[in-house]
């Protein structure tokens, strides 16, 4: 059987893309070779390359192919590791569709909504699903602290509606440190998503379609030694990941089929991992993560290691999902 020709698609436009470096960095490690002919393709603002060995070789975006030794290399396939613009947007997605790549994530509508906080957030509770409380507010706009107090009680979370790895995310405790917060979140995005504090046990789920089914993993709880689960909790060790979560079967079993009902609602493709705070037994859908983190350490490979699947079944399993 020949081997498809997968492109690990990483890098990106936003502070996550040193994330998405590490993410490549194990597929690369990990990916099955006798099934697979992996190359890393980094997008950046200034450039799109091809690493072949240390060389780097500019990819023709006319077609996605790039050429070394004279010899023209097309792929077969996307493995999309971008975490945040363009490859958790919608914008990727929608190139590679025109260029008839499958990639391993959802479709450009999948993706435009999922990225976006509050239209997420929207969805969900039109859907039925618990979610928390919150306001927009966009770059310019001006908003009284009051009235958003008043809404959504302290503390509360102030986050870029557009973003991940929690960058530019803030738990505020006093009406004062609200203006500041939200000044923060629009460094990184022009909309700011304020919304109200969920108290409880925080876990992440991943789903994955596994042997043709969408599959629930076990899930991971997560105790955090900082105020939230934010970068340096997520990235640089200050926290706990306990997989499986200290919940009772029952509970685990309700987080886990929300979780892959999500996932089908949703219309995602490929792996996310949706994260969720148990609050007087009632499961609150915090965020929907569509390209998750994937290095070493990742929660997601953490929760199928579980299950039995090794870090190589785990990215075929991605692949062949998109196929």
């Amino acid at each position: 059987m020949e081997k498809k020709r997968i492109a690990v698609v990483s890098g990106g436009f936003s502070g996550e893309a040193q994330v998405s470096m590490r993410s490549a960095k194990m597929v690369m490690t990990h990916i099955d070779r006798d099934l697979y002919e992996p190359t890393q393709v980094v997008i950046v603002p200034e450039r799109w390359f091809a690493m072949v060995g240390e060389e780097q070789v500019e990819i023709d975006k006319n077609d996605f192919s790039f050429s070394h030794q004279g010899n023209k290399q097309k792929f077969d396939g996307v493995f999309m590791i971008v975490h945040g613009t363009p490859g958790e947007d919608g914008l990727l997605q929608g190139y590679f569709q025109l260029m008839g790549i499958p990639c391993t994530t959802g479709d450009v509508l999948n993706m435009a909504v999922t990225f976006n906080k509050k239209a997420t957030t929207d969805a969900l509770r039109n859907l039925g699903y618990t979610v928390a409380k919150s306001q927009m507010i966009r770059r310019g706009e001006v908003f009284k602290v009051d009235e958003v107090v008043a809404f959504l009680g302290l503390p509360c979370f102030v986050k870029p509606n557009n973003g991940g790895s929690s960058i530019g995310t803030s738990k505020v405790k006093e009406a004062s440190e609200l203006p500041g917060a939200i000044e923060k979140a629009l460094h990184e995005d022009h909309q700011a998503l304020v919304e109200s504090f969920v108290q409880g046990t925080e876990v992440t789920c991943g789903v994955i379609q596994y042997q043709g089914k969408i599959t629930a993993l076990p899930l991971t709880e997560i105790v955090t030694e900082n105020e939230f689960f934010d970068y340096q909790a997520k990235y640089e060790g200050a926290s706990q990941e306990i997989t499986p979560a200290r919940l009772d079967e029952e509970m685990s079993l309700k987080v886990r089929n929300l979780a892959a009902k999500i996932y089908s609602d949703l219309k995602c493709a490929g792996m996310i991992r949706v994260d969720f705070i148990i609050q007087n037994g009632e499961p609150h859908v915090i965020e929907v993560n569509t390209v998750p983190g994937f290095s070493e350490a990742s929660i997601i490979p953490q929760q199928a290691a579980v299950l039995g699947i090794d870090k190589k079944e785990l990215i075929s399993t991605v692949i062949q999902s998109c196929f």
